[in-house]
């Protein structure tokens, strides 16, 4: 064996190692990207919970805000909105991960109906038109704006 052949067989190795070296990155920043995805979910997912814990606080008089906010008390008004607010960042969380292209359409868009089935309600399109637009990054407050008026 010459040194030419030599040289040619090196190069060859070298090609097939880059190309399992592309291969395994490849692989790797797939299984960190689902990791990422997941880990997004599941931290939404607590945000959530604590909205929903939140909300708890808010069950005795909570049918009565979905209908009639103006009929609450000052109290019931701040308990209600720091309960709605706890929730709604979640929500602007979601969007921004969605934004990032972190979440996929299919699940922002099953959440987001919430957004919009809850605001159809009297009392909670009070809320957000009074308090809830003015807590809000502006983007997030457009999107929202958008799905009221589909």
């Amino acid at each position: 064996m010459n040194w030419e052949a030599l040289g040619a067989a090196a190069e060859l190795v070298a090609a097939i190692g880059g190309v399992a070296a592309v291969v395994y990155l490849a692989v790797q920043i797939r299984i960190n990207t689902k990791a990422v995805r997941s880990a997004t979910i599941d931290s939404w997912v607590t945000a959530v919970s604590l909205g929903n814990e939140a909300m708890a606080t808010t069950d005795e008089f909570i049918s009565i805000a979905i209908e009639d906010y103006d009929s609450l008390d000052d109290q019931q008004r701040r308990l209600l909105n720091r309960a709605l607010a706890q929730m709604y960042n979640a929500l602007e969380a979601l969007f921004f991960h969605h934004s990032n292209g972190v979440v996929d359409d299919q699940f922002f868009e099953a959440k987001m109906l919430t957004v919009r089935h809850s605001l159809q309600k009297p009392g909670m399109l009070a809320w957000w038109s009074s308090r809830g637009k003015s807590l809000f990054d502006p983007r997030f407050v457009g999107y929202v704006d958008s799905l009221l008026s589909k």
